[in-house]
């Protein structure tokens, strides 16, 4: 459909960090005018829910020019070229409950190193379910034992995933992906069906929850949705995820996956006019924070279970304030984060939020030398790779699954994932890949209880579920580590408590 639009820009199967890039459209996709580079991007928060009916006056009476709206929750974005001017105006304005920046999103994989590795010539490995190397699926699905469980009605539970797309003609997805009722909200794409994968972090993440193949994921069958906010390295603008939050929630998805994240302010944002140094006061309440939280707000009340990755910067999330100071000191745009900051959507009320762990191939469980971890802040955790207990093991320890077909993954870095798959297949590490473990097991258990009940549980009840039927790791009990254990298929279908 769209294979001959690709660029030539090709992503390796080991991804490294994806670096935060500037991006020039030409058109919002919400139809409004294109943002000048040299304009500061900010995020407004009305104290209603509900966006005035005369905002664009409003914005504009300001000096600012409405550039993305997010209607169900009073957010929008607006790009002015006087923003300490348009601050002080707008935060007169009684409708105001705070302003800051319009954060970029990216996904920010752990850098692994990874010695090249001859890969002898043969016919790929066809049943790579079978062969394993799918060390993470093994331990989650119990070697399989939860696919022999999986009800009749697995695709009628729709398992969102906001990310960077799907390769919709992927062998292991193609059959359970839903291309026309996916979406895109990168500013610039064609079409609301232009949710192809550019980059290869979400259609890897797909195959991890629902691929049914040569590989399988952990829930085989559920369908698939895409809700693409990435474009091809890997940026998004908040505004894009909270709305294509909403659109999910809308759509009757039953779980979101974000493997994405960053962080973001619960007190006070501040700006320092470059001109006259005056600190200017952007309100109360953190209108980052307070967007995000009302989107998973929305969300639950839908009905959806929300599973978000904890992060990969090493952090412990359970000392917000040293995590704004951590901010602070990467910050040179003349912003100032004052209060707690967060991990977001991870520390979000609502959220299933998983930490990652290493393993496989005899090794015990670990956590991943890239993980956030934190007392109170870990639900579960889930394989994610790392390489291996001395970290001399190789790419075999990292997470094997889909990539898009049309792209090319041989990197030199590691066995090369063609050799050994053929085309479509490659590893990946990070909480990016524990997440999605997570939301196979949540869909396996909602259409389980779909079909013994006829109805679908709870977004508090899956949680629960899938925290009691945890395998303990770590501490006894839970932990800031494990949370309240690893994820496990089987145990939560057939109501194994520790």
């Amino acid at each position: 459909m769209m294979h001959n639009t690709l660029k030539k820009s090709i992503i390796g199967f080991l991804t490294l960090v994806l670096v935060l890039s500037s991006f020039s459209f030409s058109a919002l996709a919400n139809g409004k005018t294109e943002v000048n580079s040299n304009s500061e991007r900010l995020l407004v928060v009305f104290k209603s829910e509900n966006l005035p009916n005369n905002v664009e006056q409003i914005i504009s009476n300001a000096g600012g020019e409405v550039t993305y709206e997010v209607p169900q929750i009073g957010v929008i974005e607006v790009t002015t070229n006087t923003p300490a001017t348009f601050l002080k105006e707008m935060m007169n304005n009684r409708h105001v409950l705070s302003i800051g920046p319009s954060q970029e999103v990216t996904l920010d994989l752990p850098e692994f190193e990874v010695a090249s590795e001859e890969v002898a010539s043969a016919a790929p490995i066809e049943n790579i379910w079978e062969s394993g190397y799918q060390w993470d699926i093994e331990q989650v699905t119990n070697n399989g034992a939860s696919h022999d469980l999986l009800t009749n009605n697995i695709d009628e539970v729709v398992v969102a995933v906001i990310d960077s797309g799907f390769d919709f003609d992927h062998p292991d997805l193609k059959n359970n992906v839903d291309l026309e009722g996916s979406r895109t909200f990168v500013p610039g794409t064609e079409g609301v069906t232009d949710s192809w994968d550019y980059n290869s972090h979400g259609t890897h993440v797909a195959g991890t929850i629902g691929a049914d193949g040569n590989m399988k994921g952990v829930a085989p069958g559920v369908t698939l949705r895409s809700y693409r906010v990435f474009g091809a390295t890997g940026g998004a603008q908040q505004i894009w995820i909270t709305d294509a939050i909403i659109a999910a929630a809308n759509d009757g998805a039953d779980v979101i996956n974000m493997s994405l994240g960053g962080t973001r302010l619960l007190g006070q944002w501040f700006y320092t006019d470059p001109e006259t140094g005056e600190k200017i006061r952007g309100g109360n309440s953190a209108a980052d924070y307070v967007a995000y939280n009302r989107a998973i707000r929305y969300a639950v009340n839908q009905g959806a279970t929300v599973v978000s990755s904890a992060g990969n910067s090493e952090q412990d999330l359970k000392s917000p304030a040293k995590v704004a100071d951590w901010q602070n000191a990467n910050r040179n745009d003349g912003w100032e984060a004052r209060g707690a900051v967060f991990f977001v959507p991870a520390q979000m009320p609502g959220v299933i939020t998983v930490s990652a762990t290493g393993g496989g191939f005899g090794t015990e469980d670990r956590l991943a030398f890239y993980s956030n971890y934190g007392n109170g802040a870990i639900d579960l955790g889930a394989p994610g790779g790392d390489l291996g207990p001395d970290r001399l093991g190789g790419s075999k320890y990292l997470v094997l699954s889909a990539v898009p077909t049309y792209m090319n993954f041989n990197t030199g870095r590691g066995p090369e994932a063609k050799a050994l798959f053929g085309n479509g297949y490659g590893w990946k590490g990070g909480t990016s890949m524990a997440a999605p473990q997570v939301s196979g097991v949540a869909a396996a258990y909602i259409a389980q209880q779909l079909a013994v009940t006829g109805k679908k549980p709870s977004p508090n009840q899956v949680q629960t579920r899938l925290q009691q039927t945890a395998v303990d790791a770590g501490k006894r009990g839970y932990d800031e580590i494990y949370g309240h254990g690893i994820v496990n298929a089987e145990r939560a279908l057939l109501n194994i408590r520790r």
